[in-house]
């Protein structure tokens, strides 16, 4: 059979997504946070403000998805359709990462609900310039299917490594200076490196599957979007999911708020938090380690699901892989959440993190499987309308990713108040009758015991939800089994009758 992407393009592209993900995960896990405890400090109901500016911001962002996916779709230059917008959105995202981590010290409330909600719209706007021909140009990459299957698993594990840096060196710098320093030289460097690793997808790619055509219309080009009913099924499907990756987004509050820490300062003066048993003693895990570890058990899961993906892609169809992984994910949720985060004595970290790696398993599945979908919603669009419309099937795939992560964005800020953790907790740590100031109030056992059971909720049942609800609308999803095979037969011939027609 052959081969359409050289070895090189697998290792740029996948670089490429390693340093976007870098990004990302900085954005989606730590912005809340940033904003809550450093920007919003002493604003009244931070956690809901910041939780509204998230959503808000990632549905206005979300409807700009279309217009950018039209004008890739208008898009025609010597170096395709994508490749153009990958060479110099880099810049943008790296002083836009830079900004939304800067505490810039506005005093008034008004300020910095404004500051947070303008910060972080750029942000978004600059990732939506890179995000649509990026993951556009994984559908153009190759005309086989099988391949572009491999290509986007492999390119997406170098999202879930990738993601992992954030976890490692927001909790580095947040345990050893100020936290607003420390947010704004962890957005300086991922944001200029990570930047930096993307242009590889430029330099390192080049389009295989081009349909030369004249630029459609707009009203054309939406008009196909809207009637391909198998990416709507896919839409309906994935906002459904929204909450599916909460334990990710929550991940910063778990690490904070679920268990006991003990300072502990060495001979050097360095001072670490470290994991303080029911019965006294210490454990090896710090708490910055635990934020770590808790993102690398999730990747643990999903790095070979990923990898497992094209091998079961060979033998089932994916609508089969998309329900039982979900439905696999549900069980083990639930199954978590009446094993409890404190039942079990010293042992209930690791029985913690061995749960994550299993719900880590559907989670890579799905970061993979969506894309491919969208991939084929493409190819069915080409086979029923003549038109390769990849920008705006894309950008329904960005469209879907934010959207949902507004939504686990939002949930997370209503638990974070729900469970009243600002009155409680004060620069990360619970207040103590040494630290209580206006506003705070040293908590209860009790009081512990609420905002940990919201947190554990927030990380447990709401994913099981999302993992059940997603399943429905994929149950009426048909484009596989002979149906699918079919057009791709029919699909291969009208290639190469275009191509015939080209050459004349």
């Amino acid at each position: 059979m052959e081969k359409h992407v050289k070895k090189s393009e697998y290792a740029c592209f996948t670089t490429a997504t390693f340093g976007r993900s870098m990004m990302y995960n900085l954005y989606s896990m730590f912005a809340l946070v940033f904003f809550t405890e450093c920007v919003l400090k002493g604003v009244p109901n931070a956690g809901k403000i910041a939780g509204t500016i998230i959503l808000v911001a990632r549905i206005f962002d979300a409807l700009n998805d279309p217009v950018m996916g039209i004008i890739v779709d208008k898009t025609q230059t010597k170096y395709g359709k994508f490749r153009p917008y990958l060479l110099w959105s880099p810049f943008l995202i790296a002083v836009a990462t830079t900004l939304l981590f800067w505490n810039a010290g506005i005093n008034s409330a008004a300020g910095k609900v404004a500051y947070c909600a303008v910060t972080y719209i750029v942000w978004g706007v600059c990732f939506t310039i890179q995000d649509i021909p990026f993951w556009g140009l994984s559908s153009a990459i190759s005309p086989d299917e099988n391949e572009r299957t491999k290509f986007i698993s492999v390119a997406r594990l170098g999202s879930t490594f990738g993601g992992i840096i954030p976890t490692l060196l927001v909790p580095m710098l947040t345990d050893s200076m100020d936290q607003s320093k420390a947010y704004l030289l962890a957005g300086l460097l991922i944001g200029f490196i990570g930047s930096g690793l993307s242009l590889l997808a430029f330099f390192g790619t080049k389009e295989k599957l081009i349909l030369h055509t004249e630029p459609k219309r707009v009203k054309e080009i939406f008009g196909g979007f809207i009637k391909n009913k198998y990416l709507m099924l896919l839409i309906g499907s994935c906002l459904l999911a929204s909450t599916v990756m909460m334990a990710q987004t929550a991940s910063p509050y778990v690490a904070k708020y679920l268990f006991d820490y003990q300072k502990v300062v060495s001979e050097s003066g360095v001072v670490s938090y470290k994991l303080l048993y029911a019965d006294g003693t210490q454990s090896f895990l710090t708490k910055g380690l635990i934020l770590t570890v808790l993102s690398v058990m999730i990747g643990v899961g999903m790095v070979p699901a990923m990898l497992l993906l094209p091998i079961l892609k060979k033998k089932f169809d994916f609508k089969i892989i998309y329900i039982f992984s979900m439905l696999f994910g549900a069980a083990v949720n639930v199954i978590l959440y009446f094993v409890g985060f404190d039942k079990l004595g010293k042992a209930s970290i690791f029985v913690l993190f061995f749960f994550l790696i299993l719900v880590g398993i559907p989670l890579g599945i799905y970061n993979v499987i969506t894309y491919n979908m969208v991939a084929d919603a493409t190819d069915y669009m080409e086979w029923k309308s003549g038109q390769r419309i990849e920008g705006i099937c894309f950008a329904a795939q960005t469209l879907i990713s934010k959207a949902s992560a507004g939504v686990a964005s939002l949930i997370t800020g209503f638990v974070v108040d729900a469970s009243n953790i600002e009155k409680f907790t004060t620069d990360g740590f619970w207040v103590t009758p040494e630290t209580v100031s206006e506003g705070l109030s040293v908590p209860t056992a009790e009081n512990v015991a609420d905002v940990r059971g919201w947190i554990f909720i927030m990380i447990t049942l709401i994913p099981a939800a999302g993992m059940l609800l997603t399943c429905i609308p994929m149950a009426f999803y048909d484009y596989s089994g002979k149906k699918k095979q079919k057009i791709k037969t029919e699909l291969e011939v009208i290639r190469e009758e275009r191509l015939k027609s080209l050459q004349q």
